[in-house]
């Protein structure tokens, strides 16, 4: 693809975008946009703003699966302002095709363009504000596949932590990872069919690539010392794992320690030193964080006509007024603001 040629891709066929062959959204209506894209991705708020949104508002999205991955392409046309809140179940690499973008990711903002990316993290907030003509190439890593590498590469699991987001493609790093999403790219562009390529060779490439992004990952990670304190253990075994599942299928319903053993098929005292060595946290705490982010994905993705104690009856979050300071603690704004932003 010629590069000069991608500057306005509104003048462009759609056989000219990347991955146009697996296009999914194509719409001028924001709000469809917004739930089509968000099945992909997460629930968020979009916003197209400036004098002429309307005009240039425009949402493609092409999608396609390679190697436990998700390789997409986006562009909006117009200015939009994007509120994802927390991903919590993916990294997010942005690499600017065109335009540039605001992206705040926790406490760091990043002027992302053709010459810096963003890698986010599902565990700090996000939000971005995308120029007119921004297009994007944006690689989703589902957490668990990029949490697997981390202990990989440090022959222990560290305690969380955050990172800078910027990449800088110019530089070696960078400039890896770059090439890298883009043979991902032309490979998963070349398939006869989705998945048709073989899978260990897919899942090779995509291995490779989790690494070199969580090389970024812990060359600028925050607080460094806490990577320092391994735990002595090796991946979060299953039955910690099926709890999760369960909790996070089960979050409007009373979920009680014995349940929880009993779906995890390990003893109540197994369980709760297994998120405390894992997750650094306690069942309880862990439930109700699962709770208070699903409940800024709905405020998030309702309609305006919601009510902010029903979607939180809905997650389980039984005493209102508790909720909400917690969801201040957390989201830095009570609920009712977020259903505000939502209906902008």
């Amino acid at each position: 693809m010629d590069d000069d040629a991608t500057r306005d891709p509104r003048h462009l066929p759609d056989v000219s975008r990347p991955l146009a062959r697996y296009a999914l959204v194509e719409t001028r209506d924001p709000d469809a946009a917004r739930e089509r894209i968000g099945r992909i991705f997460c629930p968020h708020r979009l916003v197209p703003v400036g004098a002429d949104a309307a005009a240039l508002f425009e949402a493609r999205h092409h999608t396609v699966g390679f190697g436990g991955l998700t390789i997409n392409y986006v562009a909006y046309g117009a200015e939009v302002e994007i509120d994802p809140g927390f991903l919590d179940r993916f990294f997010l690499l942005q690499i600017p095709l065109a335009g540039s973008a605001l992206v705040r990711s926790g406490r760091h903002a990043t002027t992302a363009d053709v010459e810096r990316a963003t890698l986010l993290s599902p565990m700090l907030p996000t939000q971005m504000v995308w120029a007119a003509g921004c297009e994007k190439l944006i690689i989703l890593v589902p957490r668990e596949i990029a949490e697997e590498h981390i202990v990989r590469v440090l022959d222990r699991i560290p305690r969380p932590f955050g990172f800078d987001p910027a990449i800088d493609l110019r530089r070696p790093r960078g400039a890896a990872i770059l090439s890298q999403a883009k043979l991902l790219q032309h490979l998963a562009e070349s398939q006869t069919q989705p998945g048709a390529g073989p899978a260990v060779f897919e899942g090779e490439l995509a291995s490779a690539f989790v690494t070199l992004l969580v090389g970024h990952m812990l060359e600028h990670a925050e607080g460094s010392a806490s990577l320092l304190r391994p735990q002595r253990v090796s991946v979060a075994p299953v039955h910690v794992r099926r709890a999760e599942e369960y909790i996070r299928a089960h979050l409007d319903s009373a979920l009680t320690l014995p349940q929880l053993s009993e779906k995890a098929g390990s003893s109540i005292r197994s369980l709760q030193e297994g998120f405390r060595q894992f997750r650094d946290s306690t069942i309880s705490d862990f439930i109700q964080t699962q709770r208070l982010d699903r409940w800024r994905a709905l405020l998030l993705a309702s309609d305006p006509e919601a009510k902010v104690g029903d979607l939180a009856l809905a997650v389980g979050l039984n005493h209102l007024g508790r909720a909400a300071a917690a969801y201040r603690d957390r989201f830095g704004e009570v609920p009712s603001q977020t259903l505000r932003n939502r209906r902008r």
